[in-house]
């Protein structure tokens, strides 16, 4: 059998770049198997599982950076294979077949605990930081990201780094320090993941350098021609996870770039988009669909087409409780919708609005609590508009001006012009 593995990771590998990614599951957990690590199956109730990331979690928030060095390290073949297995349907369960990536991460925190640390582990580690962030603890994702990134080091593990970088950086990274530091990160991601053969993973860092460039507001003729080096670099690999998300945020640019009184997303592509939605539905690729629902919202917000905006984020948010963690955005989803609810709530006098504003709000407050410096000033436009909607001008124009103050103290400069746009 041990002589058979290499052939076998060959062949998951080969299944996943297929569009098999089931098989590539289903025969990767069959391996497992074979080497004694049982993975549940069926999968646990979202609760459960919910509570062994909790779990491990406390285990690990209580250890020192110089506890876990301290570790003994795996010597079990068997299990040290097992976590190469484990460490490759990381890659191919972190957006799709999303309800497989929490029991893959659990496992390999609990074979790290149990029998040791070895390269893999740091990739485990640096999942459940990601994984954390779901629960808004980011101070124990911090925390174990940290303990993800001493790992690289000690084991000299270079090819892991883009792993560490999409989801410790692209995670609580994202939180905790301004958007744009993290850029530099991504871009060495690609080019590390690159050169170690990690084509998967490299595609994966440049499409966080890409979403990331659009949250932090970077230019966006620049980043329109960045979105068509990578986006065609990615169909040359045959990346087409990242290459289609790209894709998505590559006609929101387009059109913006033009300004267009229309929506890209929905008039000018309309049949690409539907036939890639209807796509993605048939797949039940809940990743994709909401990337495309969220996109559309931003667009149609940008563009006062409120109506449209609301139905997206009504589909969306279904959509999201079917996945196994919500994807935030850094902040701009409830940005975004609060910005919606806020205009409908305007425009019809219905207090549901408001009333769905206010839990925007409230998140975004949370958020900011948390420590993310990329939320501020969202959080006083949103208060901004919500003081104006209830009629007290005084107290608005003031949240309006700290909103305009801290988007630009922040280097925010396209939030900076809604706010100006939105004080009048």
């Amino acid at each position: 059998f041990e002589n058979k593995l290499h052939v076998l990771l060959t062949l998951i590998k080969s299944l996943a770049g297929g569009s098999k990614l089931q098989d590539a599951i289903d025969l990767s957990f069959n391996v497992l198997k074979e080497l004694g690590v049982e993975c549940s199956s069926p999968l646990p109730p979202k609760v459960i599982l919910q509570k062994e990331i909790l779990k491990l979690k406390m285990i690990l928030e209580k250890t020192t950076d110089v506890e876990f060095l301290q570790y003994r390290e795996m010597k079990e073949t068997k299990i040290t294979t097992a976590m190469k297995f484990l460490r490759k349907m990381i890659s191919y369960t972190l957006f799709l077949k999303q309800q497989y990536f929490p029991v893959i991460v659990t496992k390999m925190i609990q074979l790290t605990l149990r029998h040791g640390i070895c390269k893999e582990s740091c990739v485990g580690l640096a999942s459940l930081s990601f994984l954390l962030c779901e629960f808004e603890d980011f101070k124990a994702s911090n925390h174990i990201g940290r303990l993800a990134t001493l790992l690289l080091e000690r084991f000299k593990s270079e090819e892991y780094l883009p792993h560490i970088y999409a989801l410790y950086i692209g995670g609580v990274g994202c939180w905790l320090t301004h958007t744009v530091l993290n850029l530099e990160r991504f871009l060495c991601g690609y080019k590390v993941g690159m050169q170690t053969g990690g084509v998967d993973i490299a595609m994966l860092n440049a499409h966080l350098y890409l979403i990331t460039s659009f949250i932090s507001g970077c230019h966006l003729v620049e980043l329109g021609r960045e979105l068509d080096l990578f986006g065609k670099q990615m169909i040359e690999y045959k990346q087409m996870v990242p290459s289609k998300l790209t894709l998505v945020l590559r006609w929101l640019v387009s059109n913006l770039v033009s300004s267009k009184d229309s929506l890209s997303l929905i008039t000018d592509q309309k049949k690409v988009q539907e036939n890639l939605l209807e796509q993605a539905i048939k797949e039940n690729d809940y990743t994709f669909i909401i990337h495309i629902y969220e996109f559309v919202v931003i667009e149609a917000c940008i563009f006062g087409r409120y109506e449209l905006a609301v139905d997206m984020i009504i589909k969306r948010q279904e959509v999201e409780k079917k996945l196994s963690y919500r994807i935030f955005y850094h902040g701009l989803t409830d940005f975004f919708d609060g910005l919606t609810f806020l205009a409908m709530a305007h425009k019809t006098n219905d207090v549901k609005w408001g009333s769905f504003a206010s839990k925007a709000i409230e998140n975004m407050k949370s958020f900011v609590r948390s420590g993310s410096v990329n939320c501020e000033h969202k959080l006083l436009l949103l208060q901004a508009e919500a003081r104006s909607l209830l009629g007290d001008t005084e107290k608005a124009s003031s949240f309006y001006e700290l909103a305009i103050a801290a988007a630009e103290k922040h280097g925010f400069i396209h939030e900076h012009a809604i706010a100006n746009e939105r004080a009048g």
